[in-house]
């Protein structure tokens, strides 16, 4: 994705200048829309007025659609007519309009009024979710488990980030008896691979842990998936992507905290190797775990992250997963699922999501959905069925979590769609959880 971000300079002329205007309750609107778009001019005009964040990145995004296919490559965004905390958001807001997949990427430039305060992390932020974007639409074949890895790692590496990688092949999986990792990827050629980062922003402080499930393509396994829109299955990896991000975000700004993000990357595919349904596992924490369907891997793979992350002196603990279709019926692609076991720390994430508008839904978490993963034959079973599958499939991951303060965020149905492809969902809500952890727990 071609999106540079500059100051704004007298020799750059722009082609289109767009002011970005906070509305007063009691004040005149610019017009009906709250949008002015006056294309007849050079530079094009672009005035989106609003009295809130959310109705002014929704006219940003729907003027920045409209010009982003005229010839245009030089734009200014003024956003001094609004609070400085908006900032962040209206420039993910016009990277995301912009945006297109990288084999079709246009070359836009990006210009700000220099001084702004929220400038560095603003550009910073919206980077973070071009990048997630472009993990998440890449195609499957060129992202296996390893690639994938190695994407993470040399990102950082290219920008000398202060974080040290821990890298676990298929040979440590095996010693360290990841069963959960090792049973998902066994059926593919692209053996699993465990990548832990760390950044100590914060040296003596508590360590957050960040996992994100990385299953780079889900076919399904044995519990094969239906054949249509198989190949959204590309954007399973998008929990690991939204981490690694929100680490080296961190890194970047060198904020005070420590934090430790686990991506358990595997291919969950079909073969003569591959597990069955009937199965009985042996986690990494020595869990036995009964195989109900291979189709509910993500789940297994988070769990033995989860255990690593524990063993590693985590002091509180996050799950982002596209784990669930049932969380696309229980909330209809509007919030993401948050299933957890501390009440405060949920509340620090529920919050966050209202800040960050990635906004999310505390799901109940009673005995009672514990129980549907109860097995006949093992501790559990990895799949408590459709109902109250979202929060069966999230306590499933919070049995690995035993006392430690432990939150699943559910990005099933957030992650990608038809019309546009990746979202990029997460990243913001992330930035948030941070600034939060920094805040009342760092």
């Amino acid at each position: 994705m071609a999106i540079s971000w500059h100051t704004k300079s007298a020799h750059v002329a722009f082609d289109v200048e767009m002011i970005c205007r906070r509305s007063h309750p009691q004040g005149e609107s610019l017009s009906s829309a709250g949008i002015v778009l006056d294309t007849s001019r050079q530079p094009v005009k672009i005035v989106c007025e609003a009295k809130d964040l959310e109705a002014l990145q929704r006219k940003i995004a729907s003027a920045l659609n409209f010009v982003k296919d005229l010839d245009v490559m030089h734009i200014l965004c003024d956003m001094s007519e609004t609070p400085d905390t908006w900032w962040p958001h209206i420039l993910v807001t016009v990277a995301q309009s912009l945006y297109t997949v990288p084999n079709q990427a246009k070359e836009f430039k990006v210009y700000v009024s220099p001084g702004e305060r929220s400038w560095e992390y603003a550009k910073r932020l919206a980077d973070s979710v071009i990048w997630v974007k472009d993990l998440v639409n890449m195609p499957p074949n060129l992202k296996p488990p390893q690639a994938l890895a190695t994407l993470f790692q040399n990102r950082a590496r290219e920008k000398n980030l202060p974080i040290n990688w821990h890298r676990l092949e298929l040979e440590d999986l095996i010693q360290m008896q990841a069963g959960g990792m090792l049973a998902v990827g066994q059926g593919s050629a692209n053996p699993p691979v465990l990548l832990a980062g760390r950044y100590e922003g914060k040296p003596g402080s508590p360590w957050l842990g960040l996992i994100g499930k990385g299953i780079t393509f889900d076919s399904g396994g044995i519990s094969l998936k239906p054949a249509e829109n198989m190949g959204r299955l590309k954007a399973d990896m998008t929990g690991s992507a939204v981490m690694m991000a929100a680490l080296e975000l961190a890194a970047e700004m060198h904020w005070p905290m420590n934090i430790l993000a686990v991506a358990p990357l595997a291919e969950n595919l079909p073969d003569g190797a591959a597990y069955r349904p009937g199965d009985v596992i042996t986690m990494m924490d020595k869990t036995t775990v009964e195989i109900a369907s291979t189709d509910a891997e993500g789940r297994l793979v988070l769990a033995d992250a989860l255990t690593y992350a524990l063993e590693s002196h985590v002091s509180h603990v996050i799950d982002m997963a596209t784990l669930t279709g049932t969380n696309v019926i229980a909330l209809g692609g509007v919030r993401a699922g948050l299933v957890f076991n501390d009440e405060r720390w949920a509340e620090c994430i529920f919050q966050a999501g209202e800040s960050s508008l990635e906004k999310v839904w505390k799901l109940p978490h009673d005995k009672a959905y514990q129980d549907m993963n109860k097995s006949l034959v093992a501790d559990l079973k990895n799949s408590g069925g459709r109902a109250g599958g979202t929060i069966s499939a999230g306590l499933f991951i919070g049995h690995f979590a035993k006392s430690v303060p432990w939150a699943h965020i559910d990005i099933a149905g957030m992650a990608i769609n038809d019309k546009n492809g990746a979202t990029g969902f997460g990243m913001l809500l992330m930035a948030e959880v941070m600034q939060c952890w920094i805040r009342d727990y760092a």
